[in-house]
């Protein structure tokens, strides 16, 4: 992006010296609006005003350009000089503008085994104008799985989602019939809830929990949304949340 602005900053300013530096005695059309051509195409891809010839502008013979024309071209030019020092600093904000703005809205969904939970819940930020994060649908570019994990971390919000993929119970109860063990979460889900806790600290992650999940005994006590069948069941709940970590999204009565 840098290198294409140095190369349009360096026509422009190749064309305003050409003008300046053109026989003032012999001001011809053709010349001067093949000048202006190239001056308003760097132009518009740097973001700054066009120069056009008015109909006033030219002589009485129509083959070269009065006095009034060149002195609007000239002052013309004169501002484009006083405004190209700008031009950096703007085409460098923008790109990380549209990068926070970006960011903004793009939600990390934790997921075990449950494969519809995860559904419903992409269902349910993507309704809203959110953008949720899914770690194995994401381009691997040759990362490391932990890399990965952490190069697509950068979100504004986490939602984990707690599902019945694994059974276990405590080692001294293991031999005694299967009625002691519980649903848990996968572990891997355990580990990015603790992530993202440590990352975005506990109001910027959202709990889901399947009613027939044993809660982890480290979260004991911090607030979860409970659901039965389905997430959408979750979903008014949800949303307050996510309303309450100040995203937002299209829907504005929750």
């Amino acid at each position: 992006m840098k290198q294409s602005v140095n190369n349009t900053v360096f026509q422009l300013k190749k064309v305003i010296r050409d003008i300046n530096n053109y026989n003032k005695e012999w001001r011809y059309i053709d010349a001067f609006e093949r000048y202006v051509l190239i001056l308003n195409n760097c132009s518009k891809r740097l973001e700054l005003p066009i120069f056009e010839f008015e109909s006033f502008h030219y002589s009485n013979t129509g083959k070269t350009i009065n006095d009034v024309g060149y002195d609007s071209l000239i002052t013309h030019i004169s501002i484009l000089e006083e405004m190209l020092p700008n031009v950096f600093a703007i085409k460098e904000q923008k790109p990380q503008n549209e990068k926070n703005q970006q960011d903004s809205k793009k939600v990390f969904i934790v997921h075990g085994r449950d494969k519809t939970a995860l559904l419903e819940t992409e269902g349910i930020l993507n309704r809203v104008g959110l953008k949720p994060i899914v770690l194995n649908r994401m381009a691997n570019s040759g990362l490391t799985l932990i890399e990965k994990f952490e190069k697509y971390s950068e979100v504004s919000y986490a939602i984990v989602l707690l599902t019945p993929d694994d059974i276990g119970a405590l080692y001294e109860n293991a031999p005694i019939e299967s009625l002691n063990h519980k649903f848990r979460a996968r572990q891997n889900v355990l580990f990015e809830l603790g992530f993202f806790y440590g990352k975005l600290g506990r109001s910027k992650v959202c709990c889901i929990l399947k009613s027939s999940v044993e809660k982890p005994t480290d979260i004991d006590g911090i607030a979860y949304i409970p659901y039965n069948q389905s997430v959408e069941e979750a979903e008014y709940a949800l949303l307050k949340e996510l309303k309450g970590a100040n995203l937002e999204f299209h829907l504005y009565n929750v």
